[in-house]
């Protein structure tokens, strides 16, 4: 068996002799640069990283594909994939506690100061009177969480760590944790958005949660409310979302994904005092 580690940024390939020694008779190859990924990738059994449709159709001999990420969407946009008899997995629950201790400090970032606070420092500035005003505490506000899975347990208990009040909607609603105050079905999304004052996006992007949080869902939101979108850009329509924004009709966002990675230098989000912006990094 021949495996594959393609050109990533999370430096999967420094598993690869701890790999070697556990599975002596499998062969694992690191393709650093995208040029190389083709013939590299022709006769390989697994190919672990991603890819598009032109390097999938240069796997001749592909068995399973492996994504290092939690979501597949960029896989299943390839339709020979998606019909063809390959193995398809992510890495779903391995960043859970990642994305959670990101989606935290992001809040805490623009609710603590901290992103004023480094601004201000770049410029030698004591910047208390302009700072402290503008500081929340998270204890007793209200997280709402849309897809309580992995994710969304994560993020729920490091909130309940902040004496948190935390309610959740997912597609398939089960058990409550007691760390949570509700957990409803889709059907009570509307109540979560009005009772929200930190709305965490952690559903997967389906065809049913593209654009989900649009301007009608956004009107029904506290102005006072930040959005934190974690799981996967276009779930929020952004330009909707701006608009809110600019209007005062929203107070903050902090975001870790967009609809366009990278964020295009014409979006205004990166202009916007009251939006954090990381580079899908948690």
């Amino acid at each position: 068996m021949k495996i594959l580690v393609g050109p990533n940024h999370m430096k999967l390939e420094d598993g690869i002799p701890e790999f070697e020694k556990t599975y002596p008779d499998i062969e694992f190859i690191h393709c650093a640069t995208p040029e190389d990924a083709p013939r590299l990738i022709a006769d390989v059994d697994v190919y672990i990283g991603w890819l598009n449709r032109d390097l999938f159709l240069a796997a001749k001999n592909i068995k399973w594909i492996q994504s290092p990420s939690s979501g597949v969407d960029y896989f299943v946009s390839i339709p020979e994939l998606v019909e063809s008899d390959v193995l398809l997995t992510s890495a779903s629950g391995t960043h859970a506690a990642c994305v959670a201790e990101s989606a935290i400090a992001m809040i805490l970032a623009l609710t603590r100061g901290i992103k004023d606070s480094i601004l201000a420092q770049q410029q030698k500035e004591w910047a208390i009177g302009k700072i402290r005003p503008k500081m929340l505490e998270l204890t007793n506000s209200t997280m709402g969480i849309i897809g309580f899975g992995n994710i969304g347990r994560e993020i729920a208990k490091r909130g309940s760590a902040f004496d948190m009040r935390i309610s959740a909607v997912d597609l398939y609603p089960g058990d409550k944790p007691d760390y949570v105050s509700a957990v409803w079905g889709f059907d009570r999304i509307d109540d979560l958005l009005r009772e929200s004052d930190y709305l965490l996006i952690a559903v997967p992007r389906t065809p049913e949660t593209h654009g989900m949080i649009g301007a009608e869902q956004i009107a029904l939101m506290k102005p006072t409310a930040m959005i934190v979108p974690m799981s996967r850009g276009g779930i929020v329509d952004e330009a909707a979302m701006a608009t809110a924004l600019r209007e005062g009709r929203l107070a903050a966002a902090a975001m870790d994904v967009f609809a366009t990675e990278p964020l295009p230098e014409d979006s205004e989000l990166w202009e916007m005092e009251n939006v954090l912006i990381a580079p899908h990094v948690s």
